[in-house]
């Protein structure tokens, strides 16, 4: 291979991802991802912790159960009383199509809970990471000078068509709700 064919090689990632971002609607989708990372990284966090720790969680509310029937034969005050337990047990049964729907969803699949926990911890080490080192990109130069890493060139090219998809996903919607009108 000759010189000047390994140099453009070099660099056709980062033009695939220039080119990238020069479409408004991917620019527009990475945007609002970057936007809202901090809350998808704690919004995954508590799935995944729900997702781990769901037979001792139905191991919690089965052994709280058998505490309030015992209460309730024994007359101990400490517990909620009947209506209490009458308005809780209202609100759960409203809140089961959305739980139900959720766990039904692919938001619940081993899969997704496993990559969203993959990206949380990613979010969350770079976020320290940027807070210790002082991590700073300057201009241009300095975007092309990070693009260089090929760490950041996967991880860019990983947004970029997460980016591409929620865009995708939502001119459906958007589409969707204006045919509906």
């Amino acid at each position: 291979m000759c010189e000047t064919d390994a140099h453009s090689h070099i660099h056709e990632p980062v033009d695939a991802v220039m080119e990238r971002l020069n479409d408004p609607g991917v620019a527009a989708s990475l945007v609002t991802l970057l936007d809202n990372a901090e809350l998808m990284s704690t919004l995954v966090l508590g799935l995944s912790g729900f997702m781990e720790r769901g037979d001792l969680i139905l191991d919690a509310v089965a052994e709280s159960v058998n505490d309030v029937k015992t209460a309730a034969t024994e007359g101990n005050n400490s517990y909620p009383s009947i209506p209490e337990l009458t308005r809780l047990a209202k609100q759960s049964q409203e809140a089961l199509p959305l739980l139900s729907s959720i766990l039904d969803s692919s938001m619940a699949s081993p899969e997704t809970v496993k990559l969203l926990g993959s990206m949380t911890e990613a979010a969350t080490e770079g976020v320290a990471r940027a807070q210790s080192e002082g991590t700073r990109v300057k201009g241009v130069r300095g975007a092309m000078k990070a693009l260089k890493d090929p760490d950041v060139q996967h991880g860019l090219g990983v947004m970029l068509e997460i980016a591409k998809s929620i865009g995708q996903k939502y001119n459906a919607q958007a589409s969707a709700q204006v045919s509906k009108v």
